[in-house]
């Protein structure tokens, strides 16, 4: 059986032999072995025809599939088929198909056209997950295992809806209590039993902007759906560990959205995912890469991008070249994954997305791409040992993202170009990215021991358990840089009544006094720093009476005028500081800066932004080399803290890098 603790790298893409006959496989498993592709994702759409009718199976076919990869030493990730369920499924029990918001029931013929609420649905995918488990468990190309594919959706059907009540009564025990908590007087929105409790349209983390119903009853929707999302998951998990030990993955899509994959990703062995942003955005990317490294201990995996373009629609040019292919390839790499599959091997002579990018085309012919997957075989059989054992090192510092906190601002937005996750990119993580400051990203409910640094902007929920934690680390030393927008409403998106921040204004060491938009206005406010300098305010304004913290900015004009902007809070051996409004990108910059200096903290690099910097070694013997992509179709300069030697190329490079676009370095110290 394929041994998923070598010191080795994989490469591949995802392969349906389903949609073949047999007198294809071997030459395509052949052309695999040609480019250096030793893992291939199979089976996570073949439900029909690997079980044609209830309870018949047959899965000769795919045993054979798995034994001709064997022979060529590919292995295998397995997919559970249960993003396309079967027509005679469908048929038999329509009541597992997805419903919309407004009622109307999905058809056969798409992918995760389910209910994952059904119980029904859950039945029969926990039937073919034991039978995939049974039938390939032991099989020796059998390398992992991805649940579905692409997960995502919420469900508004009549069942849903009924277990909706389920769990609002298990939440609240009472309807008097949800009543008292969400503050359902206003409007005369009070229930007498859950049932009259509507489902609501919870479009959380799309930029559009839901239905406006009550904010808390729309969070519980998120928060509701995304919990039989995990049990979901998790039935599937149960099956399949308790009869293999082969690692288990799933691909997320996306940043942050409606679907809160840190809670999902709790499940599962690996973090994995499917990323398709094209060459001009590759900058996109990053943020993702860091979340994923950081997320868990193990490797992450890079389960589906282009081979060269992508087609459900519009053509859509991903990596625009050879080294583009490359250069993405190896920005995963050196961020901390093991793998990396292209989506897909061989482009369907039928159905959807027939002119998507592959490895071949439907007659068997190499499609543009096939060198750069060859030299990518090459060195991932020759550098995959050093980067196994030099693993990306962590981050002393962390920045905070949440699928609550991207809800929150989607339900209420404040501003119309508030969308969270853009400004959490392009303005506080972008931030740190170009002047490669390392960083972890982390959930807000990770573990934040390991950090000497965390950066918490736009977090309106912060429990009361995790400000108790925030309280003790800051005491033992830690530094926090919190706001703007954080911890000013309870878990329940209501106001907190007591302080405006609730207890977590005792470590700002100041209380909120007042707050106003500054919308129409940012031309008149400006801050004025205690240092002598000036700064613009963007977004919003929270003003400060400070309470043992001293401060480091005021506003001057608008309707905060004079007071306090910037908190700055020494307490125990550390250091909170908040912000009442959003800076410029220079002024945040210059708090982080400062938080580092105190630690010891020093960026990665000097130089041009567009440049990926990743830091590889022993976490007891420090760095032993630098992983260095350009990810521009333009020359950049950096300076790395020291020399060293490229491995790719073997040749000595100076501490001075002019790098050409797209290139790639993996530099020994």
């Amino acid at each position: 059986m394929s041994d998923t603790k070598e010191k080795k790298l994989w490469l591949g893409a995802s392969w349906y032999p389903e949609m073949w006959g047999a007198d294809q496989w071997r030459a395509d498993v052949e052309r695999m072995a040609e480019v250096g592709f030793n893992l291939m994702r199979c089976f996570e759409f073949a439900w029909h025809r690997l079980e044609p009718s209830p309870g018949r199976y047959e899965f000769d076919w795919a045993i054979e599939v798995l034994d001709l990869m064997h022979e060529h030493g590919i292995a295998c990730m397995v997919g559970t088929p249960t993003a396309a369920p079967p027509a005679w499924l469908t048929s038999a029990h329509p009541e597992v198909l997805g419903t919309s918001a407004l009622g109307k029931r999905k058809g056969n013929g798409k992918r995760k056209h389910y209910n994952h609420h059904s119980r029904v649905y859950r039945e029969h995918a926990r039937r073919i997950t034991e039978e995939f488990v049974h039938r390939f468990g032991q099989h020796p190309a059998l390398h992992s295992w991805q649940i579905d594919n692409e997960m995502s959706g919420f469900d508004y059907d009549e069942e849903t809806r009924a277990a909706f009540h389920d769990w609002l009564a298990k939440r609240f025990t009472t309807v008097d209590r949800m009543n008292s908590t969400w503050g359902l007087d206003f409007s005369s929105q009070a229930y007498e039993a859950f049932s009259q409790v509507p489902l609501v349209v919870s479009n959380v983390g799309s930029i559009a902007m839901p239905e406006r119903h009550h904010p808390s009853l729309i969070l519980a929707i998120a928060e509701f759906q995304n919990e039989a999302w995990t049990r979901f998951i998790e039935e599937q998990v149960q099956i399949i560990r308790a009869k293999s030990d082969r690692p288990i993955s799933t691909n997320m899509t996306g940043l942050v959205g409606a679907m809160d994959w840190f809670s999902h990703n709790q499940c599962l062995d690996r973090v994995g995912a499917s990323i398709y942003a094209d060459l001009k955005h590759y900058h996109y990317n990053v943020p993702r890469l860091d979340r994923m490294r950081s997320e868990k201990e193990a490797p992450f995996w890079l389960l589906e991008t282009a081979p060269n373009w992508s087609g459900g629609g519009p053509i859509w040019n991903i990596h625009q070249c050879e080294q583009g292919v490359e250069a993405m390839t190896w920005m995963n790499v050196l961020s901390g994954a093991e793998m990396c599959l292209y989506w897909q091997w061989r482009s369907h002579w039928a159905g959807q997305e027939m002119q998507h990018g592959t490895c071949v085309d439907a007659c068997g012919q190499w499609r543009p791409g096939k060198s750069a997957w060859r030299r990518l075989g090459r060195a991932f059989s020759e550098h995959g040992a050093w980067l196994s054992e030099n693993p990306p090192l962590p981050s002393p510092l962390a920045l905070v993202m949440s699928n609550r906190a991207s809800w929150a601002f989607n339900i209420d937005p404040i501003e119309d170009d508030n969308h969270y996750e853009s400004v959490w990119r392009d303005h506080y993580h972008a931030s740190l990215r170009d002047q490669h400051i390392h960083r972890d990203v982390i959930g807000d409910g990770a573990d934040i021991s390991p950090y000497g640094i965390l950066l918490m902007p736009q977090i309106p929920m912060v429990p009361e358990e995790r400000v108790e934690e925030l309280k003790a680390w800051v005491e033992a030393g830690g530094r926090l840089l919190l706001g703007p927008l954080t911890g000013y409403r309870t878990t329940d998106f209501t106001a907190h009544i007591d302080r405006p921040h609730g207890s977590l204004e005792a470590l700002m060491g100041a209380r909120m006094v007042a707050q106003a938009p500054t919308r129409d206005i940012e031309d008149r406010v400006r801050l004025e720093y205690a240092d002598g300098r000036s700064g613009k305010v963007k977004l919003w304004n929270d003003a400060f009476e400070l309470e043992g913290g001293a401060a480091i900015a005021s506003y001057n004009g608008g309707w905060c005028d004079g007071h306090v902007a910037i908190v700055d809070h020494r307490l125990g051996k550390g250091r909170v500081i908040t912000l009442g409004t959003k800076v410029e990108v220079s002024d945040y910059l210059s708090l982080v800066s400062l938080l580092m200096e105190e630690i010891g903290i020093e960026p990665l690099a000097r130089g041009d932004a567009g440049v990926l910097v990743i830091p590889r070694g022993k976490k007891d013997e420090g760095v032993s080399g630098y992983g260095v992509v350009n990810y521009t179709r333009e020359k950049k300069r950096i300076t790395l803290p020291q020399s060293g030697r490229d491995r790719f190329t073997g040749r000595r490079v100076g501490a001075d890098l002019e790098l050409e676009p797209l290139e790639v370095l993996l530099i020994e110290s």
